[in-house]
């Protein structure tokens, strides 16, 4: 039979990721084994949710030093691998899955014979809207899959987020692993898009989870509070290597993004103007020099 992982990714979050485990454990289909990949949590996680791991369906894992999540997903998902899983499917420790999300996936695989590369789930707000930083990128091809989408309520998309992603480990194997030197930010989009340039990947209208953000919106530079400003670094380092791997024009274009993001913070943001366009700069010209390799399993 067919073996699924779930990776739940965490750092510092103890108790969403005690209730993102709890809707795991609720899930009707239940054949499938949970990974927790801790990066170096400081609140006590691993005592908090021991009682999880005697159970020998939820794993634990704790890394030496923060990794990032995009550390952790490579983690997670070479574990998946080398222990001979067929799919792994993963996401934050703030995603809540609806009990029927993962029987969906399956149903959907099961439907379309195990020819995807990854499937993905509609990631809702808590209010029940669509959350704005996980909307994945509808295929401009998903014209010639419309059966799919009138059969299987399947949408062929190019990428997605890593809130509720689930990926066919074979892949892994003819693709590689996420880059974890993204850190954060990005790394779930690249990981992605690799995977459905070699193989069809589809959002599955039916499954659905919830993303326990403190607010629906996108990450913005221009408005990003202070204390989370350092992270924009990431952003602006790793979209620069992405436009790289696509060719001169789309580093031409990222370019003139970031001297119209420059313009933009000038005129439009509220405070820390300097703190904000010192960050940008810094991601770009990062990015010059940022060429990390695609580790093979």
């Amino acid at each position: 039979m067919e073996k699924t992982l779930a990776v739940v990714v965490t750092y510092n979050r103890k108790k969403l990721l005690e209730e993102c485990i709890n809707a795991l454990l609720k899930q009707k289909y239940n054949n499938f084994d949970i990974l927790i990949l801790d990066n170096k949590s400081t609140d006590d996680t691993e005592e908090y949710i021991k009682k999880y791991v005697d159970n020998k369906k939820v794993y634990y894992k704790k890394t030496e030093k923060n990794i990032g999540g995009a550390g952790g997903f490579n983690l997670g998902m070479r574990y998946a691998y080398e222990h001979k899983y067929d799919f792994c499917w993963v996401m934050d420790d703030d995603t809540i899955p609806t009990e029927d999300a993962l029987n969906s996936l399956v149903s959907k695989r099961e439907k379309i014979n195990n020819k995807f590369s990854f499937l993905c789930s509609v990631v809702n707000f808590e209010d029940g809207t669509i959350c704005k930083m996980n909307i994945p990128q509808v295929s401009s091809k998903y014209i010639y899959d419309v059966e799919e989408i009138k059969k299987n309520n399947l949408l062929k998309v190019d990428y997605c987020s890593f809130v509720s992603c689930y990926v066919n480990v074979k892949m892994i194997e003819k693709c590689g692993l996420p880059i974890k030197e993204f850190f954060i930010y990005g790394d779930d989009v690249e990981f992605t898009e690799r995977l459905s340039s070699e193989e069809k990947a589809f959002l599955d209208l039916d499954s659905i989870v919830i993303h326990k953000m403190t607010k629906n919106t996108n990450t913005d530079i221009i408005t990003t509070d202070k204390e989370k400003l350092s992270r924009a670094f990431y952003t602006y380092r790793n979209r620069f290597f992405m436009a790289k791997k696509s060719g001169k024009k789309e580093v031409i274009k990222y370019s003139i993004r970031y001297f119209t993001m420059f313009y933009r913070i000038l005129r439009h943001s509220p405070n820390y103007k300097f703190a904000r366009i010192k960050v940008l700069t810094k991601g770009y010209f990062a990015g010059l020099f940022f060429h990390p390799n695609i580790e093979k399993v």
